[in-house]
This record gives C-alpha cells, structure tokens and sequence, in this order.
C-alpha cells in the first residue's frame, strides 16, 4: 500500500476512491478498439482474447501530440521527416494512471465538492432572503427592517444552542455539528427536502462559471442572509473556501494535537459537508480561523488581510459567546483562548480563561453527569433554575467524550495560566473535578464508549480512590492532566508560608515534599513502556517523534522544577534548612533532558506542531539556568542559548515565545556584560516583590508609586517564579538571628558560612536531608 502524503488530509480518506494496487486494471488496448463482442451461446466457449505485442512500437510524440496517425517509420516518420522536424520515439508506459494519481485526483475532487458545498449554500441563503424580502416587501424599509427582524426573534435556541426556524422549508437542514453522518454524502441540490427548480440549478451553474477567486472577493454582489439570527455575515467575514479548508486542516496539524477537543472527521463533516452550517459552527470555525491564520502561508493573504480576518473572527467569538452558555460556545472560545495566551500571558487571556472557567461551572462540566433536565424553549426559565436546563444531553459518545475532553482542556490552560503567574489561585478548584480521564484519540474518534480511569483523590484531600481503571484505554492526553494534577499539588504545597526555624513545621514541610516527589515518580513510571523513557526513545527511534508525547515530557520537566526548586534554589534559609544537593541535581538533570528533547524536535523541523505549554517548559528551564548561576555565582550555563534560540523559532508561530526568548537575551547580555551579577538581579527581583506586596493596614494611610525600570521588570519575569518557599510575614527578620532572608542582605552564595558546600560551590551532598536519586539517570 503506497504511504499517503502528508499534504493530503486525512478527512478525505473517506471517498469512494479505491487506493488498492491490488485492483485490475482495464484492457487499454481493448477498451480502445471499434471490436465487439458477439453473443456467444455456448457457454463452455472460451472467449477469444486480442493478444498485445510485447513490444509494439508508440506514435512518436509530434503525433500523439497532434492526435493523427503515425506510420512509425525509422529513423523519423514521414510527417516530421516532411517538415524537417525531429522525430522523437518514447518507450510504452505501463497501462492505468501513474502512482500518486488517483490521491491528486481524489484531494481536487474533493475541494471542488467543498467549494460546489459553499456555494449551494450561498444559494440557499440567497432563496431564504428572498423569501423573508417578500413578507415586508409591501413596507416601508423601516416597517420591513422591522418585520425582518420580527422574523428572526421568532427563532428562539433549544436546550442544545441551535437555533428552530419558522420556515418550514429550512427545516431539518441543520443538523448539530457533532453526530453528522457522511462528510460528502450526495450533492447539496439533492439534499434537505428536494424541492430545489431548475432556476436554482442555473444559479448555481453561473456560480460556478466563476472562478474560485472571483467567486469569494466579488462575494458581496450576492445577497446573503443567514438563516438563523446573527450579525455573522456569509462571505467578508472569511477568507476564500480554499483557504478556509486549509486552515482547518491546519488547527488538526499544528493545535488539536495537544488540544484534542475535537474530532476530525465530525468536524470537517460539519464545516464542509452537504448542509448549512448553523450559526454555532460558523462560530467555530471563525475560532479555528483566528487561531491558526499564524500557520497558513498562501501569498493571497497578506499580514494587513491576516490581521482583518483575525480581528472578524475573533470578535464575531467574543459577541457570540458572551450572549450565550452553551458547550458549543464554550468550545470556540476555548481556541480562541490559545490564541490568546499563545499571544501573551496578560490580562486579555486571564479574563477571557475566568469566562472560560465559569461557563465550565455554570455547564456542570466538571462532573460525570447522568441524569439532565429539559424544557421547551417557551418554557426556558429566566431565573438561577435556567443553569439545569441550558445543558443537553450528549446525543453520542463522540459528544459525551468531547464535552469530558473539553472540561479537561480547560483544567490544562487554568493550570498553566496560574503557575506562571506565581501569585494567582486556581479558577477550577481539584475537589470539583470529578471528571474521569480522558480515553485515547483513536478511541474518541471511533465513537465506541470505553471506561478509562476514575481520578483516585490523594489521602492529603481526603478523596476515595477510583472504582474504575483501564489503563489500556488512556493516551498522552489522560496521563498529560494526571502530571497537571500532581502539578496542581505542588502549586498550592509552595503556596503555604512556613517558619524555617521551627523543627516540627519543617518536618512536616519534608515529609509532604517526599509525598510529592514519590507521586512524580510513580507517575513517570505509569506510562506505557515505550513511553517510559520519553528522552532515550527520542534518541534512538525517528517513528516516536510525536508532538503530543513532547509535550508530555515538558509537562514532567516544568513539574519537576516546579518542586525541587525551592528545595535546591530557596530564598529563605536556616540551621535546619538549607540548599539540597540531590534536589538541585534533579533540576540540572530535568533540563538537560528537555534541552535533549528540544534539540530532536528543532532537527526534524518539528517545532510548529507543539504549542505554548511547550515554549513555557523551555521559559522555566532556562530561567533554572539563571537562578542556579546566581544562586552558585558562576558563569551561566551555555545551554541558556539553545533555549533562547529555541524560543525564537517557535515564536514565529506562537509570539509569547517570542517574548520570553526577549526577555532572556536581555537579561543574559547584562549579566554577561558584567552590568550586574545574576545574584544582584535576582536580589532586585525579591526586594520589588516584597515592597508591591505590603498592604496598608486602614484606608487613611497615604499610597506612593515607584517606577521601574524594564531592567527590573526583566528581573521579575526572570527570578519572582523562584521565590520559594514563602515566610508569613517577609521582611520581618527573626529576632534569633536563625533565619537569614534575602531581601535583608544580599543573596550570598551556596558556599557561605555555616552552610556545608563544596570547593566550587556546590552543596555537600553528604550532609543533605534528601536521598533520591534523579529519575533520568
């Protein structure tokens, strides 16, 4: 079976085409004769075969080229030997089209069924104006503008966010974007309720005398009114159907990897099957659009048309899913969301994720429901009950285990969003998240339920543990949100301000570190074996280079850090609390396997395919560098440059990686330059965090602003993830002199007094209170 190529999207599988070599092919010669066949009663007859000579000479190519017969004559014919011309003799290919032919064939039928889709629907929505224009067409334009509107107001959503529709001929041509039968199934002129004329088949036939182009920029000229009620028009607010095709292919390419909320063939079903689109998946695919226009390289969009189309679409999500809760609206805004924070880490993106989070808890998405209530639209409640009606049953396990995906992705971007803030609390809290994993992509896409794994609560929360557990059916995306769970843990562990100088409290401090870390473990080693080893696998076989499973690591190395950094780089320090050796190694060994990771993806051209998360696991890892530089006062590690180059490649997709690949370069110059020693710059950062962080004790006390410089704020970014672990009231120096903080004197090195290290700095790992060895070792 010949390989498919890439460039041919894996939706158009699903045609009639036969792809076996294994198939016959005709008889070229005989189908090409005038002979036929007479009926032959005898049926022991053996029918008479035309025998091919094996070498039987060609035309030459003048003549084939000019459709005449050759006498094939040596050395030229007598045509081109007549008109002095040169006589060219090729020799017979094989019989049926050459390799690759029937897939070319298949990919441009099928784009120009999308396109014919497109079309027809163009029309149909021209037919549907045309139809509402006559009910106000005795009006004046104001009573009719009136009227129309009178029209769509009667649509009223059901429980699943669709919208009915009064006009009885638009009926039943609707259907959800999840559970569509067959992507192109028969031709839009055959479908709904096959009361197209024959003046509606011209229509379309002078559409398509138009070429693509044309067709799309002059898309004005043809009046189009949606068939539901929205501000979303049918042709300027989207590139060119081709285009279109490509950047949804694209999001399945580059996005619904590592975000795979979506299945394939559901959703090219809906986009581009033989029925409408209906307003919730117009609304998608302007999501999927404004994500993915980073991604799409054709010359006709140039970056002021990009910046157009991302601007329609994103603001046509917005309206959309502010005036309604529903998981369709929830979906679109969850793409949207990655362009957001996969723009930058600001405000724009946590207050689109806090929408994002609360439509989770307004939807009951974070429960395994089983039981759902439901209402006609006329008896759609208008008070606080509305909540447990406005969500519909899932009507297959495609649906049910999007929603549960969906839910799930939610829990990743609240996760990352909040850790990299350092001061933020989570917006889905872990004891409301009752949803069971995730089952693998291939399973979700065959649309038969599978039992995956109830999430065992850990004793600290004091949860049961799970009744059920397959891991057979789990994929990278199930044990990526158990690592975010554990991450979850290690976030809110951090977040409690302890006394270094008490016995009992760092006792305990250590023995729920050691509980943290023994769930690291235990979850690397629950991956499937030929995952176990994500670095080694990566070295040695080119057929694992699979984005999502990279994505997976950096989530282990971005925890991994996450926990051991405040044992190995701590800001505050005691007698009884000091650097740890083992802890540090764990940190330098975390990075060393995503720089070795990182290194695989940039040489096999792989960093489009892997999204923000992975360009935050390299942001922690190279600020690691930075903080073991200045906390051991040595040159910083060379790798910081790798991950700083990197950063920049994958910021020509994703500009937040781009921000951080600045904001590293700047600091590392300065550092290197000699203008302040990592250990000053990661002082400054502690002392600014300390001074925003005084509260006033009444509203009579005066307020005061201190500027900053970007200097500093480069220092924030950098060393304010590291402050760890937090004291309760900093800035307080312990009247015993037991307790030494940093923002009282200059951050010292690993090697000062009183604390066991070694000739170059290092701590002494004899006389550390750990005992683990790294797991990458």
């Amino acid at each position: 079976m010949t390989a498919r190529p890439d460039s041919v999207p894996e939706e158009e599988a699903n045609s009639g085409f036969s792809h076996d070599e294994g198939e016959q092919e005709p008889d070229v010669l005989g189908a090409s004769s005038g002979e036929e066949s007479a009926p032959n009663n005898n049926s022991a007859a053996t029918p008479r075969k035309r025998k091919r000579v094996k070498y039987q000479k060609t035309s030459c190519e003048l003549c084939k080229a000019r459709k005449v017969k050759c006498d094939r004559a040596e050395p030229a014919c007598s045509w081109c030997a007549r008109h002095n011309r040169t006589c060219v003799y090729l020799e017979r290919q094989k019989p049926g089209s050459r390799i690759g032919f029937s897939l070319e064939l298949e990919a441009k039928v099928n784009r120009i069924d999308a396109l014919l889709q497109a079309l027809g629907r163009r029309v149909e929505d021209h037919i549907a104006g045309d139809h509402l224009a006559s009910v106000s067409s005795g009006l004046s334009p104001a009573i009719g503008n009136h009227a129309s509107s009178q029209i769509d107001a009667f649509r009223h959503p059901d429980a699943n966010g669709s919208v009915i529709s009064p006009a009885p001929g638009l009926a039943g041509q609707t259907p959800s974007s999840q559970g569509r039968g067959t992507v192109y199934s028969e031709p839009f002129w055959q479908t709904g309720e096959g009361q197209e004329t024959g003046s509606d088949r011209t229509s379309v036939q002078a559409l398509l005398n138009l070429s693509v182009s044309e067709s799309f920029n002059n898309s004005s000229g043809i009046p189009s009114h949606p068939k539901e009620p929205s501000s979303i028009s049918s042709g300027t607010d989207l590139p060119p159907h081709d285009i279109v095709y490509t950047l949804v292919d694209l999001y399945f390419k580059h996005c619904n990897t590592w975000c795979p909320i979506l299945d394939r063939k559901t959703t090219f079903g809906a986009f581009f099957g033989s029925t409408s689109l209906t307003e919730a998946d117009r609304v998608l695919l302007h999501a999927i659009v404004a994500t993915t226009l980073r991604f799409c390289k054709d010359p006709r969009l140039s970056p002021e048309m990009k910046a157009h189309y991302h601007a329609v679409s994103k603001h046509t999500v917005q309206i959309y899913a502010m005036e309604r809760v529903s998981v369709e609206a929830l979906r679109a805004l969850v793409i949207l969301c990655l362009d957001e924070l996969g723009t930058s880490n600001g405000p724009r993106g946590w207050n689109l994720l806090a929408l994002i989070a609360q439509n989770v808890r307004q939807l009951d998405l974070c429960e395994e429901s089983s039981v759902f209530l439901s209402a006609d639209a006329e008896d759609m409640p208008q008070t606080g009950s509305m909540r447990r009606v406005v969500n519909a049953p899932p009507d297959s396990w495609i649906e049910d285990e999007g929603r549960r995906r969906l839910c799930w992705m939610v829990y990743l971007l609240d996760r990352y969003a909040t850790i990299a803030t350092t001061t933020f609390d989570f917006m889905l809290e872990d004891s409301k998240m009752q949803r069971c994993l995730p089952c693998s992509y291939d399973l979700f896409s065959r649309n038969v339920p599978v039992e995956t794994r109830s999430w065992s609560w850990s004793p600290e929360h004091g949860a049961p543990t799970h009744m059920v557990n397959r891991p057979e059916n789990l994929g990278s995306f199930s044990y990526h949100c158990e690592i975010l769970r554990i991450l979850s843990r290690v976030h809110d562990f951090l977040k409690v301000s302890i006394d270094v100088t008490s016995s009992p409290e760092m006792a305990r401090w250590r023995n729920r570190y050691r509980i943290l870390d023994r769930a690291l473990d235990n979850w690397l080693q629950s991956l499937p074996s030929e995952y176990s080893k994500i670095s080694a696998l990566c070295h040695s076989d080119p057929a694992s280079r699979v984005a999502n499973w990279f994505m997976l690591h950096s989530a282990f190395v971005t925890s991994v850090v996450r926990l051991h950094s405040s044992a190995a780089y701590p800001t505050i320090r005691s007698n009884i609390f000091v650097p740890s050796h083992y802890a540090m190694q764990r940190c330098l060994s975390a990075v060393q396997s995503l720089g070795d990771i990182a290194q695989d993806v940039l040489d096999a051209n792989g960093l489009d395919l892997l999204g923000p998360p992975f360009a935050f696991s390299l942001w922690v890892a190279a600020r690691l560098l930075l903080v073991h530089a200045a906390t051991v006062e040595c040159p910083v590690d060379p790798r910081v440059d790798f991950f700083i180059e990197t950063l920049q490649h994958v910021g020509r997709y994703w500009e937040v990686a781009d921000n951080y690949a600045k904001i590293l370069a700047r600091v590392v110059q300065r550092g290197r330059q000699g203008d302040m020693t990592f250990t000053a710059m990661r002082k400054s950062a502690h002392d600014l965090v300390t001074l925003t962080s005084t509260t006033r004790r009444s509203g009579a006390e005066p307020t005061s602003t201190q500027i900053t410089s970007l200097s500093e704020l480069d220092y924030l970014d950098v060393f304010d993830f590291f402050n760890y672990p937090k004291v309760a009231q900093p800035g307080i120096t312990i009247p015993n002199s037991q307790t030494n903080l940093i923002h009282s004197q200059a951050l010292k090195a690993m090697g000062g007094a009183g604390e066991p290290t070694r000739n170059n700095g290092m701590p002494d790992p004899d006389s550390d209170w750990l005992g683990f060895a790294s797991p990458f070792s």
